[in-house]
């Protein structure tokens, strides 16, 4: 991938530069690509709200002495020791 970059001349990234720069100054192509980001930003929420849930679920299954040493070692024996 490399040698790909290498070969694409200064001249080339500037004329990359400016249709991309007349193609953004769109307002139908921003509004299309804000309206997909706003689509894969909620359904990346929604994915994580179905995960978050079921290890909601999972941890209230649990038994308590599993949760502790799941936090255990999840945090290590530092979290259980008193004082300074």
């Amino acid at each position: 991938m490399a040698a790909a970059r290498a070969t694409i001349t200064p001249e080339h990234r500037a004329l990359i530069s400016t249709r991309t720069r007349e193609a953004m100054a769109s307002p139908e192509v921003r509004r299309r690509i804000s309206e997909a980001t706003k689509r894969g930003m909620a359904a990346r929420a929604a994915s994580e709200r179905a995960q978050l849930y079921a290890l909601r679920d999972a941890w209230k299954a649990a038994d308590p002495r599993a949760r502790r040493r799941f936090v255990q070692e999840l945090l290590g024996d530092r979290l259980w020791e008193v004082g300074p």
